[in-house]
């Protein structure tokens, strides 16, 4: 989008925002506030104030309400979308409303978030039930959700077999919970929708979603959601450009449903690296600098287009048997130039000797295919819901990383970066080569017994996992058995008390060359386990859901190792084990006629154990923050209007850095604000929501910790979003 369309087309969003606000007299025969006609995606299973679902996924058993699930689990309506995201952000932005989820990066080009102190990405999201098809870069993008089902607890042997990746964290850590995205459907009402947004300094959106039922009784539906962003963001020199088409094409019959969903997607993004690292012997970070600073080079970018698609079918057999299909596929290809993963810098906020240029060219695909059947019977007085189901999963990664020299990265972080005469020509880009592959095959069988008050839930995953080292020809072959139970006690109706159990099995991970160097570069590490607890009590009343929970997660430490200072040189090894054990508390609904309220607290405290000669043990978890809390308001003083309001909270967490010798360094505490309004009106005839939200109301400069790393971020600028929905 040239400069002159750009400008076009902010003119016609402003001149649309007021007519909206500020109408003469003779116009009002023509604005109508009549809404009765408007297009409403209201969800049946939402709470009063319609920000969460009393409903949500319990893995290959299908979705069942919330109170019957033993460990935490919140389901985001499209409402809580609408309110709190901004497209041109991270996914992250909008999964911290719930307490368990922290954003782990400001970073454009990153998807980081940690849930309970664990990081994790978009490698960790499911689209449809089908995992692993997006990873690091990406995410689904927000204009295609219908909901968002978030379990932080234990779960692992629920959903059936999948890959055991982590881009964070090279393929090492299990997570602690999974994100199951689930798209858009076509309503019974048919809708032609187009959105326009702006944000940042010069970031314009354009969104068209349409949706029709067709065919005997409108068993046949058609979604297609496509998005055009072009633009510079809050950050002065970083901006992002995104263009993908998406439809999703269901049926309902008298004994079958199905879904397809598939898209094509192109995301760049220019600019942008935020993350750090500290190579001084402070026990605190110098200062947080003006968060528009930018610190790349004017090549920096990183870019990745493919396509994904879904299908899920399910076929009564009678009224209490039915099988199911699940297939997913994705493949994407891309490439990058940034100033290092991490950039490092002294007491001073000098940055040191060890920066320099990185050129890296990736690609991946993944395949997925599941096969199951469940019913429900009875033995005696107690019920069954169960289910088998067999997995097949298999993902290939290509890769290639070219570093420059040492020495061309310097300046500071309060006045910027000095790029060097040595840091050009940058390193030339190289064709990726095959990097590993894996492939998993399981059998997984689950039920949820039902007797009086109780239920009792049962399920485990065989799992044959089978991964190549590409560069070394190195095999690993494991054979894991993953448990999970709980059970589930109901005094009243309102009223849960429960407690679970899982374990979990990460295939061990590639030390590759890429923003470091390693002396054990092709080694493959060895499989880690996890192990999670949970208990907890829900209850439900009064149109607010609240969950209390206590939980235990223990996960492999792995750490990098500076082995050369001068050289920038490391070697990747675990080191003992995190222990994660907290209280969480969520709360979520309708706090009167005009509030709804969503949010909550997390307690942590994640310590360090059986690390080499016990030199860590005790320490924190690097940057994991003891306490944080999110509170999300909404007030809607009449129909028409809304008025929304949301703070973040992130305690003080530490890090570890060589240069202090083993010492810790603390990142200080933080608190943010957003706030916005939107309003609901008609033009003519035409029904449009406009909405207007700022993020970081105070411009708040700030580091960012990383759950189980050295390495942090800085947080983005205040940013201004306003956007415009018409339903044609």
């Amino acid at each position: 989008m040239n400069g002159n369309k750009k400008i076009l087309a902010l003119a016609v969003l402003c001149a649309v925002a007021s007519v909206g606000f500020v109408l003469p007299a003779s116009a009002e025969e023509t604005m109508q506030h009549d809404l009765d006609e408007v297009i409403v995606e209201a969800d049946r299973d939402a709470l009063p104030g319609g920000l969460v679902r009393t409903t949500a996924r319990l893995g290959i058993l299908g979705d069942k309400s919330i109170l019957d699930i033993p460990y935490s689990e919140m389901s985001m309506t499209q409402k809580t979308l609408s309110l709190f995201d901004d497209p041109s952000q991270s996914l992250a932005n909008v999964l911290q409303n719930n307490p368990s989820i922290r954003s782990s990066t400001s970073s454009p080009m990153y998807t980081d978030f940690s849930m309970r102190g664990v990081n994790m990405n978009g490698n960790h999201m499911m689209l449809n039930g089908i995992p692993s098809l997006f990873y690091q870069f990406t995410t689904p993008p927000s204009h295609i959700i219908d909901r968002i089902d978030i379990t932080s607890g234990p779960n692992a042997g629920v959903n059936g077999v999948n890959m055991s990746n982590n881009g964070t964290d090279g393929g090492t850590t299990p997570a602690p919970g999974t994100i199951n995205i689930i798209t858009k459907k076509a309503l019974d009402t048919p809708i032609t929708r187009y959105t326009q947004t702006f944000s940042g300094r010069s970031n314009l959106g354009e969104y068209i979603d349409i949706g029709r039922r067709f065919g005997k009784n409108n068993e046949w539906g058609l979604r297609v959601n496509a998005e055009y962003m072009d633009g510079g963001l809050s950050l002065p020199g970083t901006e992002k450009n995104e263009k993908n088409i998406f439809f999703n094409l269901d049926h309902k019959g008298e004994k079958s449903t199905t879904n397809l969903f598939a898209g094509h997607f192109d995301l760049r993004v220019n600019g942008g690296q935020r993350w750090f690292t500290f190579g001084g012997s402070s026990s605190s970070l110098p200062g947080a600098p003006n968060s528009k600073m930018n610190y790349d080079f004017p090549e920096t970018t990183k870019w990745v287009h493919g396509y994904l698609m879904t299908l899920n079918h399910e076929q009564k057999m009678d009224d209490d048997w039915s099988w199911f299909a699940n297939f997913g596929q994705s493949r994407r290809s891309g490439n990058k130039y940034n100033s290092n993963a991490s950039l490092k810098f002294d007491d001073a906020g000098n940055f040191v000797n060890t920066n320099r240029a990185n050129a890296q060219n990736e690609a991946g695909r993944n395949v997925y295919a599941q096969l199951g059947l469940k019913g429900k019977f009875s033995t005696g007085t107690v019920k069954h819901n169960v289910s088998l189901a067999f997995d097949r999963s298999y993902a290939k990664y290509w890769n290639d990383s070219n570093n420059g020299g040492y020495n061309f990265i310097g300046g500071n972080i309060y006045d910027g970066v000095i790029h060097q005469p040595g840091l050009y020509p940058l390193p030339e880009m190289r064709y990726a080569k095959p990097s590993w592959e894996e492939t998993n095959v399981g059998i997984t069988i689950a039920d949820s017994l039902e007797f009086g008050k109780a239920q009792l839930f049962l399920a485990a995953s065989r799992k044959h996992e089978n991964f190549v080292n590409l560069i070394n020809g190195q095999k690993i072959v494991n054979n894991n058995i993953l448990p999970t139970y709980g059970l589930t006690y109901k005094p009243t109706e309102q009223l849960a008390i429960y407690a679970g159990h899982t374990e979990s099995f990460s295939r061990g991970s590639v030390v590759t060359n890429g923003t470091k160097d390693y002396v054990n570069d092709g080694e493959t590490l060895d499989p880690v386990k996890s192990k999670q607890n949970e208990i907890g009590v829900k209850y439900q009343n009064a149109g607010i859901l609240t969950t209390f929970s206590y939980f235990d997660i223990d996960q492999a430490n792995m750490i990098d190792v500076e082995v050369d200072t001068g050289k920038n040189l490391y070697r990747r090894a675990a080191d003992g084990k995190n222990r994660y054990k907290g209280l969480e508390l969520t709360v979520n609904g309708k706090l009167a006629e005009k509030w709804t309220i969503t949010g909550g607290l997390m307690y942590l405290d994640a310590e360090r154990e059986k690390t080499q000669n016990g030199a860590s043990d005790g320490l924190f978890v690097n940057g994991v923050a003891k306490w944080s809390s999110v509170i999300g308001l909404e007030y809607t003083p009449d129909k028409d209007w809304g008025i929304v309001g949301r703070a973040v909270w992130n305690d003080n967490a530490f890090i570890d850095n060589t240069a202090a010798a083993g010492g810790k360094t603390e990142i200080p505490s933080y608190v943010t604000f957003d706030a916005g309004i939107h309003y609901k009106t008609k033009i003519n005839t035409v029904p449009v929501k406009l909405s207007a939200m700022c993020y970081n109301v105070t411009n708040k400069d700030y580091w960012m910790g990383r759950g189980g790393s050295t390495t942090f971020g800085l947080s983005m600028p205040r940013t201004f979003m306003v956007s415009a929905q018409f339903d044609l």
